[in-house]
């Protein structure tokens, strides 16, 4: 079999941006490139190309053409960035977006465009596909969480892909449970229905990113991925210097990795030191059982996790089976409420205009508990508290609102004692999470997540996202509740990238038509105006 050309793609600076919201430095941007050319890596994936509405991320988060033209990329260096489908394919006219998002190859720095989608994403992402293709980009279909496939589910999948005019077919270890005999495994499969480019992802939650992506140069799969450090989501991917070092020794590349020691030492142990990904116990536990890293980077960044609360959470997801049911606990991401269902309860009947006061778990809530009852008491507003904390007493309650799986099933026996109603996207839930919050005061209004969405309907919402913050918002506005006071939204810290998200939500809020004034009764680190007298 003749060995394809061996493309090493180094894609630090779009994956490791989930660390940092997509925030470098421009002088680590620059060093980063100048080095990723002495060591002979074939494509730098520069970032995404998110289409956000209100851009609150870092530049490398969209790598427009302004931002890359000010960017010292050598010349013989290759740029790509990478798309979601689910940003294309909700949208009416991918074609018409795709020509607002992408100049044509001759005018643009990139080469090449990869799209990172589901199996069953594939076919409404073909027209993309081939428009891309067309404009004069390489194009590359990233398909996420193929190790989790059936063999027939990768045929069709692998047979879906050759219908388009994609260049490369890349498959992502996205819950980082490959060895190296089920990459072997997946690899045959893959080769005996596509005969063109293949690529590989691996993500490091058992140690084994590099010892997959090995294998499956070993097998001639000709691209592969690689991160500076391994920085990249949840444990990371596999460490381009780990990569470049086993290349070097089996005469694949020959460079000086003197260069890349000091590029890590100066500019990336500091960040490694501040944002601490890498595998640890509790990703090797997801990876060994197949339960998604997201999952776990959860966890660990919510200080109310303990270890106990963290193994206890993961022993569970194994003993219902960790694969399908983690899908259903990470509800942060779009895929979980990807499908409208109307709830049976309407908040109009409880909030037409009047006031709502939503009490989050900021220390502030705390601090200035005294003022909260006092405003309680002279304003009658509706009160309600996000997720199981207990900053009143119940009698000032009118109900908790909860939407997250993971919390929801985390603090179930709280739910239990509280006398306060619990609102929450019941109709969502599979029949094993309903089994386990069969309590009478259940109020069931409908969500659903896209990007970039707010739809406010008499018993449903449709929202960006489904934190707990978000889908208050959405019930306050559907019942067309007065005005929104907030106590406890304390705000992160000004580089933590789930400030950038927070901030987002609001700027995008309140740019809707049948958005209600917000405002905060404590000092927060957001965009709210406070209110300083009661």
């Amino acid at each position: 079999m003749k060995k394809n050309k061996l493309n090493i793609l180094d894609c630090t600076l779009r994956d490791g941006g989930y660390y940092n919201n997509w925030y470098f430095k421009k002088d680590l941007i620059n060093e980063y490139l100048r080095v990723m050319d002495i060591i002979k890596v074939d494509y730098v994936e520069i970032g995404f190309r998110f289409l956000d509405k209100v851009k609150t991320k870092g530049p490398t988060a969209y790598s427009e053409e302004r931002f890359l033209k000010s960017l010292k990329i050598p010349k013989g260096l290759k740029i790509g960035v990478m798309v979601n489908a689910s940003d294309f394919i909700n949208n009416k006219n991918i074609i018409d977006l795709a020509k607002k998002n992408f100049k044509s190859k001759k005018n643009s720095i990139i080469s090449l465009v990869r799209i990172a989608c589901h199996h069953f994403e594939i076919k409404e992402i073909t027209p993309l596909v081939n428009w891309l293709k067309k404009s004069g980009y390489k194009v590359g279909v990233n398909i996420m969480q193929i190790p989790e496939l059936s063999i027939r589910e990768i045929k069709n999948t692998v047979l879906q892909v050759k219908k388009t005019k994609a260049d490369v077919l890349y498959f992502a270890d996205s819950l980082g449970s490959l060895d190296s005999k089920k990459t072997n495994k997946i690899i045959k499969l893959i080769k005996l229905y596509w005969k063109k480019n293949t690529g590989i992802h691996t993500h490091d939650n058992m140690g084994r990113a590099l010892e997959n992506s090995l294998e499956a140069i070993k097998n001639n799969v000709n691209w592969i991925d690689c991160t500076v450090s391994g920085m990249g989501r949840g444990p990371g991917n596999t460490k381009t210097e780990y990569l470049i070092l086993e290349l070097k020794r089996k005469n694949e590349k020959s460079e000086n990795h003197v260069q890349l020691l000091n590029l890590i030492k100066n500019y990336f142990e500091p960040l490694k030191d501040k944002y601490k990904w890498g595998s640890n116990p509790f990703y090797y536990f997801a990876g060994l059982n197949s339960i998604h890293p997201s999952f776990v980077q959860e966890m660990l960044s919510e200080e109310s996790f303990q270890p106990e609360d963290i193994h206890s959470n993961l022993n569970y997801l194994n003993s219902v089976g960790g694969k399908k049911f983690s899908k259903e606990l990470i509800t942060l991401g779009k895929n979980f409420y990807k499908k409208i269902n109307k709830g049976s309860w309407l908040p109009l009947k409880l909030l037409k205009k009047k006031d709502v006061l939503i009490i989050g778990p900021g220390q502030s809530t705390l601090q200035y508990k005294n003022r909260l009852i006092k405003f309680i008491l002279k304003n009658k507003p509706i009160v309600f508290v996000l997720n199981a904390i207990k900053p009143v007493p119940e009698k000032y309650i009118h109900a908790r609102i909860v939407c997250h799986t993971l919390r929801l099933l985390s603090d179930i026996d709280k739910y239990k004692k509280f006398n306060t109603s619990l609102i929450t996207p019941y109709s969502s839930f599979s029949k094993n999470v309903k089994s386990r919050i069969k309590f009478k005061n259940v109020l069931d209004f409908g969500l659903q997540v896209k990007n970039y969405k707010f739809k406010f309907e008499e018993n449903f919402a449709i929202l960006p996202n489904s934190l707990a913050i978000t889908y208050a918002l959405g019930i306050c506005t559907s019942g067309d509740s007065k005005r929104i006071f907030l106590i406890g939204l304390d705000g992160y810290t000004q580089n933590n990238p789930k400030k950038f998200v927070m901030d987002e939500l609001f700027q995008n809020y309140k740019l809707e038509n049948k958005a209600k004034k917000i405002f905060s009764l404590t000092p927060t680190n957001y965009k709210i105006k406070v209110i300083k007298k009661i």
